[in-house]
């Protein structure tokens, strides 16, 4: 069978933008566990979220947080430690960019200008938290324990947010749309995180692997561009991103769960198709995928 690995963004993607929950993708991600394929969240959450997101999902590999600043690798995997990387329980940490530290330091230097126009989420109550983005208190702490970004809740204009992003770039520093907050990451990016982490694994246990990546706001541009074959998935909150340069591009009826369903599916069997496999879901699965989308 081919080496496949599937790259993917959280929120709005494999979970649902308001609920956070799979739907109907706990089944597929099943039915991809059982084929060998693994599943690697590429998210804006940080590691204190992604440990009990991974366990409910049944996802045990690697997992790339905070936009693509850090990859973070559980130890026994075969997957050689580089030199220099850090280390927290069972995992291991790659990091791409710089401490959040310093990225809150920069803009505190921007001055009084732009001190009103956003909330540091890190800065931000539990109450604050929970209320912004329908997460309970453990999760919103969980959300607050950012090491490699700063995710920033923006308060002005869109035509401030633009002059904001060019000045931040000045800094060699950069803004990311999310769906919900911007982002600010010094070094790192989620199509960097992506392409180290395929090439490790390419390397020592799948190779050759064609790789898939589902996103479906702004940040998972350059996740998207960076793969084989690139999923949009729809959003009920905002228009879909426009990846250049992809050669494979799906864009998903459906919105949410339901359309990284629909859409991995579809590029799986396609995938399957081009080097001579049969369809790799059953008839059953087929017919549950379309009652829940």
């Amino acid at each position: 069978m081919t080496n496949i690995v599937v790259y993917t963004d959280l929120d709005g993607t494999l979970l649902d933008h308001e609920s956070y929950e799979p739907g109907p993708a706990r089944e597929l991600l099943m039915l991809l566990a059982d084929r060998g394929i693994p599943v690697v969240p590429c998210t804006s959450k940080t590691r204190a979220e992604m440990l009990p997101i991974c366990e409910d999902l049944g996802l045990t590999g690697p997992f790339i947080v905070e936009n693509g600043t850090a990859v973070w690798i559980p130890e026994g995997r075969g997957l050689p430690r580089p030199p220099g990387t850090g280390a927290d329980g069972d995992h291991w940490c790659h990091v791409l960019g710089k401490s959040r530290g310093y990225i809150s330091g920069a803009l505190a230097g921007l001055g009084g200008e732009w001190a009103n126009r956003f909330h540091s989420l890190c800065d931000m109550s539990l109450r604050q938290v929970s209320a912004v983005t329908g997460l309970n208190e453990s999760q919103a702490r969980a959300a607050r324990a950012r090491h490699h970004s700063e995710t920033l809740l923006w308060l002005g204009s869109a035509a401030d947010r633009s002059e904001f992003a060019r000045v931040v770039s000045e800094l060699d520093m950069e803004v990311l749309q999310g769906g919900r907050f911007l982002h600010v990451l010094a070094g790192g990016g989620k199509g960097e995180a992506m392409a180290w982490l395929h090439g490790i694994l390419c390397a020592h246990m799948f190779p050759d692997a064609t790789s898939i990546a589902a996103g479906d706001a702004e940040n998972d541009l350059t996740l998207l561009e960076a793969a084989d074959h690139a999923l949009v998935v729809r959003s009920p909150a905002h228009e879909p991103p426009q990846p250049g340069g992809v050669a494979k591009l799906y864009i998903s009826a459906a919105k949410g769960p339901a359309g990284w369903v629909e859409g991995i599916t579809a590029i799986i069997e396609d995938i399957d198709r081009e080097s001579g496999h049969g369809r790799f879901l059953s008839k059953r699965y087929h017919h549950y995928a379309a009652q829940s989308g």
